[in-house]
């Protein structure tokens, strides 16, 4: 019964991964390092198999995004150039997701201005 359990919830972090891009994985992984913090932070963290984890922060470390701190056990912290990125990612998001919202908060607020007596006008 434990080993259907583990495999249900493997298979549920699998997917989970799955549903996310790549770059949503990375951005992830490098807001939980941006302090620092060790792999197994990062696996429950980010929702992702051990497996994945380790595939990711190889590469990350390769790219110098992250930096292996070997204090007293392997932790992990995102580097200044990781930090750049994350500050693209999230101007990136912004510039496709927020330019939606403020479009429509915009229209929002021009039907407001037609109305005669807006319900903020006393």
């Amino acid at each position: 019964m434990v080993g259907l359990l583990k495999v249900r919830e493997s298979s549920e972090v699998a997917l989970k991964a799955r549903e996310r891009s790549e770059f949503d994985i990375v951005a992830n992984i490098l807001r939980w390092a941006t302090k620092g913090c060790k792999k197994e932070a990062i696996i429950i963290g980010c929702s992702l198999s051990r497996k994945l984890v380790e595939r990711y922060l190889d590469a990350l470390v390769q790219l110098k995004l992250l930096l292996v701190e070997e204090r007293s056990d392997e932790s992990y912290r995102t580097t200044g150039r990781g930090l750049e990125l994350l500050r693209f990612y999230h101007g990136l998001k912004w510039l496709l997701w927020g330019k939606d919202f403020d479009l429509m908060f915009i229209r929002i607020l021009a039907e407001l201005k037609k109305e005669k007596h807006p319900y903020y006008v006393s």
